[in-house]
C-alpha cells in the first residue's frame, strides 16, 4: 500500500510489547532493530516500550495501553515478543489506520502454534510441492483471526473486515479507546500498587483486555478476542491484512524414526543414502515393526585375581596379605638405603 511520506509522518506510533520474564525470540529482536532503522530514516516518530515481569497478560496489555494513552501518540502497535514480522507491514497497518476512514483496528495473520497435518496432506497430493518441498512449511499453520459470519471467500489484497483478531500484531488508534472509555465506564478499576510512579494505587485506569465466557454462544475468549468483540458492539471496526506474513515462534519436539521413515518410497537419510533393497525381513507400508528382543550380556566379575574366589571372606584374607606384604616391602627398602659410617683416618 502507497502513501506519501509526510502523511504518514503525521502518525505517531507507539510500539508496546508485553515481555514475560525479559525474553523475546531473536527474530522479533531482528525486526524491532530493523523497524526502529526505517522510522529514523523516514523520519517516523516512534517509540519502543516493553513490560518485563507481568505474568497476567491481560494486566499487563491494560498497562501498557495506559502508558501510550499518558503520551501524545497517535496508534498503539501491539507486537508480541514471539513473532517475526516484516517491518515494512508496521507503516502499512499505519497507512490503512487512516484517521479519516472506519479502520479503528487493523492487524496482521500470524499462524497459532500448531500443525494443520492434513493440509500438508492434501498439498502433497496436489503436486504443490514438486519442485520446492520446503513450500510446506508456509501451510503448517491455522491463523489468529475469525472472519466475519457468512463470508466463505476473502480478497487477499485488501484489508477485510474480521470478527477477531490477534494482539500479537495489531494497530489500534486512539480513538478506538477513548470510544471505550465512554461507552464501558465500568471497567474502570483500581490497580494494585506496583511500586512504579504511575501504579501506586491512587488513580484508576481501564480494563480493555480481559478474558470472559460469551454468552451467546458459550465461547470461552482470550483477551484479545474479547476486546475484538466489545469493540464490534460499539461500532468500532476491526480488519486484517491477508497478504501480510509472519513468523510465530515457539518450541517443537523433533521426533525421528528410522523405521518408520523406511516405509516411505524413495526416502533418504541426510540426501545422502537411499533406501535398501528389499531383503528378507524387511519392513513394508503397514507391516508392524518387532524390535528386537534384547540379550543381557553376564555382569561382569567382581574385582580379584583370576582363579581366585570373590566371596567377602576371601577378598577381606586378600587384602590383608596385601597390606603385610606392603609393609614388608618398605622395611626391606629401608634396610637397603642404610649406609654404613666408616670414620676417616
Amino acid at each position: 500500500m502507497e502513501m506519501p511520506i509526510e502523511e504518514l509522518r503525521k502518525r505517531k506510533i507507539f510500539v508496546a510489547t508485553p515481555m514475560y520474564g525479559g525474553q523475546c525470540s531473536g527474530l522479533y529482536t531482528k525486526a524491532c532493530v530493523d523497524l526502529s532503522a526505517m522510522a529514523v530514516k523516514y523520519q517516523v516518530d516512534m517509540k519502543f516500550f516493553y513490560l518485563f515481569n507481568e505474568s497476567l497478560i491481560t494486566r499487563a496489555r491494560n498497562y501498557l495501553v495506559d502508558e501510550f494513552l499518558r503520551s501524545d501518540y497517535t496508534h498503539l502497535m501491539f507486537i508480541d515478543s514471539d513473532i517475526h514480522f516484516n517491518p515494512n507491514d508496521v507503516f502499512a497497518l499505519a497507512a490503512i489506520a487512516d484517521p479519516d476512514s472506519d479502520r479503528d483496528i487493523v492487524c496482521g495473520p500470524y499462524p497459532k502454534k500448531c500443525i494443520a497435518w492434513e493440509r500438508i496432506v492434501a498439498a502433497v497430493k496436489a503436486g504443490l510441492a514438486d519442485n520446492d518441498p520446503a513450500f510446506l512449511e508456509q501451510l503448517v499453520g491455522d491463523f489468529v483471526f475469525n472472519p466475519v459470519g457468512g463470508s466463505n471467500q476473502i480478497p487477499i489484497g485488501e484489508p477485510i473486515e474480521v470478527l477477531e483478531g490477534g494482539t500479537g500484531f495489531m494497530m489500534i488508534q486512539r480513538r478506538a479507546f477513548e470510544k471505550w472509555d465512554k461507552e464501558y465506564p465500568e471497567l474502570q478499576y483500581t490497580p494494585d500498587h506496583n511500586r512504579s510512579e504511575h501504579f501506586d494505587g491512587t488513580r484508576k485506569i481501564m480494563a480493555y483486555f480481559d478474558t470472559l465466557i460469551e454468552p451467546v454462544h458459550n465461547r470461552y475468549l482470550s483477551e484479545d478476542y474479547m476486546f475484538c468483540q466489545w469493540s464490534r458492539n460499539i461500532d468500532l471496526k476491526i480488519f486484517m491484512c491477508p497478504w501480510m506474513q509472519m513468523g510465530h515462534m515457539g518450541s517443537y519436539n523433533f521426533n525421528g524414526n528410522i523405521p518408520a521413515i523406511a516405509q516411505v518410497p524413495g526416502a533418504t537419510h541426510g540426501g545422502m543414502m537411499s533406501a535398501a533393497p528389499a531383503k528378507a525381513g524387511a519392513v513394508f507400508p503397514g507391516q508392524q515393526i518387532q524390535p528386537p528382543t534384547p540379550v543381557l550380556a553376564p555382569p561382569p566379575p567382581l574385582m580379584g585375581v583370576p582363579g581366585e574366589g570373590t566371596d567377602p571372606a576371601t577378598l577381606q584374607d586378600r587384602a590383608a596379605r596385601r597390606r603385610e606384604a606392603a609393609v614388608k616391602r618398605r622395611e626391606e627398602k629401608k634396610s637397603k638405603t642404610k649406609k654404613k659410617v666408616t670414620p676417616k683416618k
